[in-house]
């Protein structure tokens, strides 16, 4: 059984709050393991708590140190160059969502299409109670259908042409 999405917002509870921590803390430093481990990269994590004055350093301090110096030795062009922070983070993600939505809908309104199209060829009178651009849509379809049945019936005929030539073709 899947999972329910989870609201992100903070956990008002304080020991159910500190005991998702610990555990999401070890799920993230088990990621960051595993990905060092499987790709061959280096990994640090630093995780500052509320109650903590110190932070949580993973694998080590000296690694962490390091992972950063060789990061901060790079060009500001190249540090930047995949580092995604919220503010960049949510356009990118909402202009995905929307292109998501636009497709959903066109594929839609070709399945609405093609059902009228199905419910005609079947005999219903669906002319008379569809809107005119619903009407419109439909003719589009319709087009849509012939020029590809048409492309499909030219790649045939060309593969049928060409199947012919081979096997006349004489052999040496």
């Amino acid at each position: 059984m899947g999972r329910r999405k989870v609201r992100l917002e903070l956990i008002t509870n304080d020991s159910v709050r500190k005991t998702t921590f610990r555990k999401r803390k070890g799920g993230l430093l088990k990621k960051a393991s595993e990905l060092k481990t499987l790709c061959g990269v280096d990994t640090c994590a630093i995780i500052y708590t509320a109650n903590d004055a110190e932070p949580h350093v993973w694998p080590s301090p000296e690694d962490a140190q390091r992972v950063l110096e060789r990061f901060q030795s790079l060009p500001s062009k190249k540090q930047g160059k995949h580092m995604l922070n919220h503010e960049d983070y949510r356009p990118k993600d909402v202009s995905m969502l929307e292109l998501k939505l636009e497709n959903g809908i066109k594929r839609n309104q070709d399945l609405e299409m093609e059902l009228l199209l199905l419910d005609h060829l079947s005999g219903k009178n669906v002319v008379d109670l569809i809107k005119d651009d619903e009407m419109k849509m439909l003719y589009q379809s319709v087009d849509d259908k012939i020029r590809d049945l048409t492309l499909q019936m030219a790649n045939l005929k060309a593969s049928e042409v060409e199947e012919d030539a081979h096997s006349t073709a004489p052999a040496n």
